[in-house]
């Protein structure tokens, strides 16, 4: 099975490396480096390039976590690389940006909370500094360009807003 979200799409090689594997299969679950773009702009740097995905799987093997936000492949043992690109439009536009940082953060706060974690407004503001730091510097995403600046700022604000939501859930539920 080959699981797709709507916003990603195959290059003609990774579906050509596809066909060819599925004629002799050697593995139960295949990989597959992804690459993403923000707003327009393919990110090589910034944490995003490679970003390994698990989206081809013999069915019973392997199932989606139920993760609020970013569910993943979850299966025994190991997948198989393979080398064909999967191309990811993650965010169209900044509007896009906000929406989803603001969805995303939410949601985080949300699993957090379950998770009995608690938020401050200290740990947002370190934990959003170091995802900034994280991101522009030590993952090279000023080598991004502008937009490599744009999504760590982005990536930052929704750690922020992440903690800062999940200091009021464990707030509200103490009352």
């Amino acid at each position: 099975m080959l699981s797709l979200d709507a916003d990603e799409w195959l290059t003609p090689e990774l579906a050509a490396e596809i066909r060819q594997t599925l004629q002799a299969p050697q593995a139960k679950v295949y990989e597959i480096p992804r690459l993403s773009s923000f707003c327009g702009r393919p990110m090589r740097h910034s944490g995003w390039w490679p970003d390994h995905v698990a989206r081809l799987f013999k069915r019973s093997t392997a199932r989606f976590s139920e993760d609020l936000v970013h569910e993943r492949l979850v299966f025994d043992g190991y997948a198989m690389a393979l080398k064909g690109i999967l191309n990811y439009e993650s965010f169209r536009s900044l509007e896009d940006v906000l929406n989803k940082a603001n969805a995303y953060s939410s949601h985080g706060a949300q699993q957090a909370f379950e998770r009995g974690c608690s938020g401050s407004l200290g740990k947002a503001i370190a934990h959003s500094a170091w995802t900034f730091i994280r991101t522009y510097c030590l993952k090279k995403g000023f080598m991004d360009g502008r937009e490599g600046l744009m999504l760590a700022i982005s990536n930052a604000e929704g750690v922020y807003y992440r903690y800062l939501k999940l200091m009021h859930l464990v707030e509200r539920n103490q009352r």
